[in-house]
């Protein structure tokens, strides 16, 4: 093999090593990538699951007849009592 032959297989070595390396950092970020894409979905996901949750908790109908009594209960304690004071009389 005549010296020109050789440095030109190691120059053709030397490209496709620079191109295996670059494969390779460029799959490693794409990686990276793709992991904190699917821990955002999960994240998001959960927060779903929570809110549903929440939602089907204010939407069942004991707590919102409870949650209505406790409102009567407070307006009734904050209304004037009929006949408490005379007619025409300003409080």
């Amino acid at each position: 093999m005549t010296l020109l032959r050789t440095i030109a297989v190691l120059v053709g070595a030397l490209a496709l090593l620079l191109v295996v390396v670059t494969l390779r950092v460029e799959t490693t970020r794409l990686n990276y990538a793709i992991s904190k894409c699917q821990r955002e979905a999960h994240q998001l996901r959960q927060e779903l699951v929570e809110a549903e949750l929440e939602l089907a908790r204010l939407r069942n109908p004991a707590r919102i007849r409870q949650r209505t009594e406790q409102v009567v209960r407070e307006l009734s304690e904050q209304s004037p009592q009929p006949g408490a004071g005379r007619r025409g009389e300003r409080p």
